[in-house]
């Protein structure tokens, strides 16, 4: 790729990536989801939209079509892209790898205590008008989400994240979570020139 900049964002549910992805857009950067590779998939299958669901499919795409898949229908999607562009929700090292190897996208981690993840895992299920969420969904999905039982085709958040050229911890505010994502653009942008 040229002087513009990739980044890839991967986190445990409800991490704050989400914000992190917004602040990116309102920068002007082009925005792309691997979950939504996983959406597409579980529309055309005529599936519910669920967390389990989305879990399952995505599963099911990695084994199927190897652990990288939906990170090689993203990148198709960029091939003519020649600006700042997010990548959110990275789940698998193999799609970490294929986002650095293939457009060198710098990976940040997002990550945020459990505690405070379930409080905002509740709140956002609230906002949204979802089915209500509790406690124990929580802890299901991001026990799966980080790579409890999951086979290596599976969701790996946490060995993303110690693959990860950065982690943001957000225990703050939102503007401390942008602050730390503009820090880490700073830096990348004087190593570019």
């Amino acid at each position: 790729m040229g002087n513009w900049i990739i980044i890839g964002l991967v986190g445990p549910i409800a991490s704050g990536k989400g914000v992190i992805a917004e602040h990116l857009r309102i920068m002007d950067y082009t925005y792309q989801s691997l979950s939504d590779r996983v959406r597409e998939e579980t529309i055309r299958l005529g599936l519910e939209s669920s967390r389990v669901n989305l879990q399952n499919v995505g599963n099911q795409l990695r084994k199927q079509y190897g652990p990288a898949v939906l990170a090689e229908r993203t990148v198709k999607l960029l091939k003519s892209t020649k600006e700042n562009t997010v990548i959110d929700s990275i789940r698998n090292p193999s799609e970490l790898s294929y986002l650095r190897n293939n457009l060198k996208a710098i990976i940040i981690g997002v990550d945020a205590p459990e505690e405070l993840r379930l409080k905002w895992y509740l709140d956002r299920a609230r906002e949204r008008g979802e089915d209500p969420a509790t406690s124990k969904d929580f802890f299901t999905a991001n026990l799966r989400d980080l790579g409890i039982g999951e086979d290596q085709s599976g969701q790996q958040v946490s060995a993303c994240l110690a693959m990860a050229d950065y982690i943001i911890h957000n225990t703050g505010s939102k503007q401390e979570l942008c602050d730390q994502l503009i820090e880490i653009i700073s830096s990348n942008n004087r190593r570019l020139k």
